[in-house]
């Protein structure tokens, strides 16, 4: 696609970036609990609010009731070979039992740490665990949400995770994304959760690997429905003001929660801040959200803003980009970013531009607030900067979900010693350089030939794990045509870059390139319908597809063999219409 910079424009609004305002909020929110549902949250939101009120940034404050779960206290107890307490915490949405103390036996099943952010959400146990109904296990990791589900399935009456430091790290284990529906609103946890320190984990596996331990413990959550602020900017732009960026972040956080997202809050101000006073400047709007009910309703906020501005969101949104964990010490890397294809060269000029430092980006995994797949919105950034491999390694660092690698995220120690200030500005940076470049190209600057060439190196690997079972050559077939199809309209559209944004070519090939979005995202990213949301369990590539690689478990010619076949050929027609919807658009 064509460069789409404006450098004397973008030069003007980098140099514009200040840290007054950010200090300002960081400060404030080291002394609050942003805690979803809670004064301090709203506190919090009334702060940033005054500023957009200040500056006359147009802006609503949304207050949707949002289904959370809040931890409170949870107990654990040996009682036997021995009597000995030890510090539990309960992830949001693991069952509550109050004070009906349940006891059982604890059986340990080694599922291991996470390797890196990819595995985070946790690995399947491996082989015959024989029967655990009704013990309580004990395992390594995060409590996320297919392992919780994982050993539900297998009857135990309860799962402890240890955590891989001496931190105990705050999580939510619920399968369902944002509030429930009539179809999914009986897949909460069937089971008590808690998680335990390493050190205290690392005891009790030797102890239980001795003799038979038997525990007592107790789960205390808060669980319900909460009115909580969402904050809705609207910078409007000059040309074709109905259409924006949609650029967010999220306000609640695990205790004080610098790293993740104070700074995140701190870059969303000050970009809203240059963006209005620049306001001027923009061809199209560029809409700020701000949300709550990200940590303890499975990103509540922001599904329910999908929810509620869906159809507009579907007519007017270009492209949705996530701003989590900026500004984070000795976070100097962008080679662990996540985007989607059709972004891959934009985003990477977009860092080299702002930062001049290489990046990579990998494939968006279902975290985040991504609560747009389902309606097909191109969609890049979700942490930003990271602590380089190397660095980690020195430290002793293991993988964790956001403060820019930092092991401080989700604990009580995530305080204003995690934000470093000039990193902050280098990652506002980038999200104004990116922000900026999608609202004012004239023709939206994404490569839907990067999603194919993603299809086709998708399929061939289902193909060769389904080997002679399976004939995958007609979706094969209909992406090599897209491709084409694709190459041909980017050479089509380059010319249009120096025509206005208004003129009927160019809104013509915007609105193709924007309908791609809607068809392409959803048959890779979810299972679901539009407007709909898919489990909180990672999304595979094509995931109609996917199953493709089950084959090998599976005897021929089975019960279960056949059944597979049959899901493939169905979701072999869904990605093959697809695909021709796609090219149908490429006609014109």
């Amino acid at each position: 696609m064509a460069n789409v910079a404006n450098t004397e424009l973008e030069k003007s609004l980098l140099e514009e970036i200040s840290t007054d305002v950010p200090v300002q909020i960081l400060e404030k929110f080291s002394t609050l609990i942003r805690e979803s549902g809670s004064e301090d949250e709203r506190i919090a939101a009334d702060f940033l609010t005054d500023y957009l009120k200040k500056w006359g940034v147009p802006h609503q404050v949304h207050n949707p009731e949002l289904y959370l779960s809040v931890p409170k206290n949870s107990y654990l107890k040996v009682t036997a070979p021995f009597e000995k307490e030890y510090r539990v915490k309960s992830p949001s949405f693991s069952v509550i039992t109050g004070d009906q103390a349940q006891t059982g036996e604890l059986v340990y099943v080694s599922t291991g740490y996470a390797k890196g952010i990819n595995d985070i959400f946790g690995t399947k146990a491996q082989g015959d665990l024989g029967d655990l109904t009704g013990k309580i296990i004990l395992t390594e990791g995060y409590p996320m949400p297919g392992k919780v589900q994982e050993f539900a399935d297998k009857g135990v009456a309860a799962i402890m995770f240890i955590s891989p430091g001496k931190n105990i790290h705050e999580g939510i284990c619920t399968t369902i994304w944002g509030a429930p529906d009539l179809d999914n609103k009986n897949n909460e946890p069937a089971i008590p959760v808690l998680a335990i320190n390493k050190p205290d984990g690392n005891e009790l596996i030797e102890l239980s690997q001795k003799e038979t331990v038997t525990l007592e413990f107790k789960t205390y959550l808060e669980q319900g429905w909460f009115n909580c602020p969402v904050i809705d900017m609207f910078i409007e732009g000059t040309e074709e003001p109905e259409k924006y960026v949609l650029l967010h972040g999220h306000l609640d956080s695990w205790h004080e929660g610098i790293g993740d997202n104070a700074t995140g809050n701190a870059a969303l101000l000050e970009l809203a801040r240059i963006f209005y006073k620049n306001r001027d400047k923009l061809k199209r709007s560029i809409r700020i959200a701000v949300w709550t009910g990200h940590s303890t309703g499975r990103y509540a906020g922001s599904t329910w803003f999908a929810d509620q501005f869906g159809i507009d969101l579907e007519n007017n949104c270009i492209a949705s980009v996530n701003c989590d964990s900026p500004g984070c010490r000795w976070a100097t890397s962008y080679e662990y970013m996540m985007w989607m294809s059709e972004v891959d060269g934009f985003c990477k000029d977009v860092v080299t531009s702002a930062v001049d430092q290489p990046s990579v980006g990998g494939r968006p995994l279902r975290a985040g607030d991504y609560s747009f797949n389902n309606i097909g919105i191109t969609s890049f950034f979700m942490l930003s900067s990271s602590i380089p491999e190397d660095v980690l390694q020195e430290k002793g660092y293991y993988p964790v979900g956001g403060c820019g690698g930092n092991i401080e995220w989700h604990t009580e120690e995530d305080l204003m010693h995690v934000a470093d200030l000039d990193i902050l500005v280098k990652d506002i940076k980038v999200y104004l350089t990116g922000v900026l470049r999608a609202a004012n190209a004239t023709v939206h600057p994404f490569d839907f030939a990067g999603t194919a060439d993603e299809f086709e190196k998708t399929i061939r690997s289902y193909q060769a794990a389904a080997g002679t079972h399976f004939d995958f050559t007609p979706a094969l077939d209909e992406v090599a045509k897209l491709r084409e199809e694709l190459l041909s309209f980017n050479k089509r559209t380059a010319g249009l870059n120096s025509l206005d944004i208004t003129e009927p070519e160019v809104k013509q090939a915007n609105q193709v390139i924007e309908k791609l979005a809607r068809i392409l995202i959803p048959i890779n990213f979810t299972k679901r319908g539009k407007f709909w949301h898919d489990s909180a369990l990672n999304v595979p590539p094509l995931p109609d597809l996917a199953p493709a690689l089950d084959f090998s478990q599976l005897e021929e010619g089975s019960h279960e063999f056949k059944v597979l076949k049959t899901h493939l050929t169905r979701g072999q027609n869904r990605v093959v219409w697809a695909l021709q919807e796609a090219r149908e658009l490429l006609s014109y």
